[in-house]
């Protein structure tokens, strides 16, 4: 019970510490306080206190507490003026909260406006909160161009503390930044700073930027040779990367190699990263017999961390593993164990295993008693005393669930039960936040749960599979330490899988309509396209944002491969086009469903044509190597181009016409480009860096140009937005985007002229 008075008491003495005391506790017990209008009251009028250290406290208390208070214009006013404040205490605290109150600021330009002044702050703390903050806001920013520059000049700073957080920046916006040639650049050279505190950032953040950077080979060699380095805290964060990208990596052999002989290393820490990420590695390893026998070994091992951590991992590859009794078994027996980390985690393992067994039961008893096994070794794991224990929120989760499907009369009570005591689980966790948001939405499904009518057992299982990844997941929150905090709220949240009933049925809809397609099209031309797209869907499930577009983004390309380029088939591959640069993932698999529907309608291309097409594009490959001279040329020219608004029309004309020389090259797209030489590639690299400082060129010019009408101004600002985001699978889209910009700008400001 939280003694409000007593807090509220404090924040009204004349003892400084009494006060900043009160904000420590107003910043952890928030949540559980009841009223929140007098503990906001309490934390405004101490934001304003003559003591620098209890305004930093006060800071730093708001940024937690942001998304609870109860008057946020309010609170954001309060934040703005500390960030301006004379003490760099206190707008270092400011700094390092304004990155995630950032998604629920009112005010998001002058919060960009601050963020970006404390990236030029004279303090070097100061500097190095704001490049944190950078990261976790930059999705939200509304001049990502210059959030992009800032971040990119933090990567160079003299200071290696603000390096250092520019380093795990990168690796929380590496997504979303406009330039991700010189990010994966830049990123790669923090790789080897001098600094080996700056390494091992730099290798937590190829991590979380693995999927998307340009060249994954360079990447995976800069990540194994951090496994090998030196330092144990660089060693340890390589072996945390690892464990994020394994699925991305090009040589998955070799990589669970090196997670091997971590386990082995003579740092404890290091050991047990490496044991942990062998679990989450676990499904993509292709021996998976061999992969469990060495987790196997490792419950042996003399250390006590290592077994807990081995036992963690083998709940991860349970659901994988070919012999499920033998495993049940290992684990079983590691309940025993003489460590009290080691029974936990085995107990949580077996509790997650038998939520997996549910799932995949074939009877409604079956069913339920699977659930409730899995519920009492939750219970076991809970009791035990360690701390970040992931049984604690697993525990409440099930437990509701299992009400709800099986005692709906006491859900209601059983939904407040479990929201108290998840929130009190998670008040020990480092990721209080993020977790806590996990929880608010466990509790929105399970309402839904609730309401949902003649559940049978398919649905029952349907259900749980649904939410045991996301809880799985959650669950691994629970154990992040002070050494993954800087990174961990936005790399995290992007790893949960997406909560969303309606993308779920939706998925079940378009996997229903590839068999019907299916079915319809045996015995025509379309039949192998059919099959193909049918047999890749019925693999999906809920998953993370990425993971989701790049299942829509596999089947586009897919679907265009055997789409024929003919008159007749024009719209259904510009609903493809569509598609792809769709941003939100419900109206995606919504177009997804749709172009599905119309499989038995198009033309297709035979094996025959498609081999021809193949050899075409050997030879455009071939050509493209002799074509050093013209592709030079051509960037040459681009390059002269000088854009002024005295003859705006002529220049755009010039700059249009060389780019459309480019886009006749069939052939010129990311996998043809692998085969030109450094030379040649960064030829094209700096042509395209000399499009978009075209672009921005143009952005500029039509601002001056058409003062009178925004229209114009507004409408290029938001395609070349959308250009510089778009995921375009060649550079020939990319070109032909361009010109098409380019094409609209002319005629723009031929009609407002």
């Amino acid at each position: 019970m939280v003694d409000q008075e007593k807090i509220h008491n404090q924040c009204l003495s004349k003892d400084p510490k009494e006060r900043r005391h009160a904000l420590v506790e107003l910043k952890n017990l928030f949540s559980l306080i009841s009223d929140k209008q007098q503990a906001w009251n309490d934390l405004h009028r101490l934001t304003n206190d003559e003591d620098s250290s209890v305004r930093y406290r006060a800071g730093y208390a708001i940024g937690s507490v942001f998304s609870q208070v109860p008057d946020k214009q309010q609170a954001w006013n309060d934040l703005h003026r500390l960030t301006n404040d004379k003490d760099r205490s206190v707008r270092w605290a400011a700094g390092s909260v304004l990155g995630s109150a950032f998604p629920q600021v009112p005010d998001k330009q002058q919060a960009w406006n601050d963020l970006h002044r404390l990236t030029n702050d004279e303090d070097r703390s100061v500097r190095s909160e704001a490049a944190s903050a950078l990261g976790s806001a930059f999705s939200y920013v509304p001049d990502k161009q210059q959030a992009w520059n800032d971040l990119h000049r933090l990567t160079n700073d003299e200071d290696s503390s603000v390096r250092y957080r520019a380093a795990s920046a990168l690796g929380s916006a590496f997504s979303y930044v406009p330039d991700k040639q010189q990010a994966w650049n830049d990123l790669h050279r923090l790789t080897n700073d001098e600094d080996s505190f700056v390494m091992s950032e730099a290798a937590s953040a190829l991590g979380s930027a693995f999927s998307y950077v340009p060249d994954k080979q360079q990447a995976w060699n800069d990540l194994h040779r951090l496994t090998n380095d030196e330092d144990s805290s660089v060693r340890y964060r390589a072996a945390s990367a690892l464990g994020s990208a394994f699925s991305y990596v090009p040589d998955k052999q070799q990589a669970w190699n090196d997670l091997l002989r971590l386990t082995n290393n003579e740092d404890s820490f290091v050991m047990s990263e490496a044991a942990s990420a062998l679990g989450s590695a676990f499904s993509y390893v292709p021996d998976k017999q061999q992969a469990w026998n060495d987790l196997l070994r490792l419950t042996n091992d003399e250390n006590s961390d290592m077994r807990s951590e081995a036992a963690s991992a083998l709940g991860s590859a349970f659901s994988y593993v070919p012999d499920k009794q033998q495993a049940w078994n290992d684990l079983h027996r590691l309940t025993n164990d003489e460590d009290s980390f080691v029974r936990t985690f085995s107990n949580n393992s077996l509790g997650r295993a038998l939520i997996f067994m549910a799932s995949q039961a074939e009877t409604d008893e079956d069913y339920k008693k699977e659930l409730e096994k899995a519920i009492e070794f939750f219970k076991i794991a809970a009791k035990e005393g360690c701390k970040n224990n992931p049984a604690q929120f697993c525990l409440p989760f099930y437990r509701s669930f299992h009400s709800i499907i099986f005692k709906k009369q006491e859900a209601k009570e059983e939904l407040n039960k479990y929201l108290e005591e998840a929130k009190s689980a998670i008040q020990g966790s480092e990721s209080k936040e993020l977790l806590f948001e996990a929880v608010q939405n466990l509790a929105e499904a399970l309402k839904e749960v609730q309401h949902l009518e003649n559940m049978d057992l398919a649905v029952k299982k349907d259900e749980l599979n649904f939410y045991r990844k996301y809880c799985d997941h959650a669950a691994e929150i629970m154990k992040c330490t002070n050494e993954k905090a800087p990174i961990a709220t936005a790399v995290l949240r992007k790893g949960l899988p997406i909560l969303d009933r309606n993308l779920k049925e939706l998925i079940e809809e378009i996997q229903e309509k590839a068999r019907v397609t299916y079915k319809e099209s045996i015995g025509t031309e379309v039949e192998e396209t059919a099959r193909a797209v049918c047999k890749e869907v019925q693999k999906w499930e809920i998953g993370n944002q990425e993971e989701m577009t790049q299942k829509v983004e596999d089947i586009a390309y897919l679907l265009k491969m055997k789409v024929a380029d003919l008159p007749e088939n024009r719209y259904l591959l510009n609903k493809i086009e569509a598609m792809i640069h769709e941003r939100n993932l419900v109206k995606q698999y919504d177009a997804l469903l749709f172009v599905i529907g119309q499989i038995p309608t198009m033309k297709v291309i035979s094996e025959q044509e498609l081999d021809q097409k193949l050899q075409k594009f050997d030879h455009i490959f071939y050509e493209i190597i002799c074509v050093k001279d013209k592709l030079n040329c051509i960037s040459f020219d681009i390059s002269k181009i000088k854009l002024n608004s005295a003859d705006v029309i002529s220049d755009l004309k010039t700059m249009k016409k060389e780019l459309e020389k480019l886009s006749k090259i069939e052939g010129l797209n990311t996998f043809s480009i692998q085969k030109l030489d450094s030379i040649q590639i960064e030829k094209i690299n700096g042509f395209n860096n000399n499009i978009l400082g075209h672009l921005d060129e143009i952005k500029i010019l039509i601002h001056e140009l058409s003062k009178d009408n925004n229209e114009i101004y507004e409408e290029y600002s938001r395609r070349l937005d959308e250009l510089k985001q778009s995921k375009l699978d060649t550079l020939l889209q990319r070109y032909s985007a361009v010109i098409s910009l380019i094409g609209f700008v002319i005629s723009g400001i031929s009609i407002a002229h």
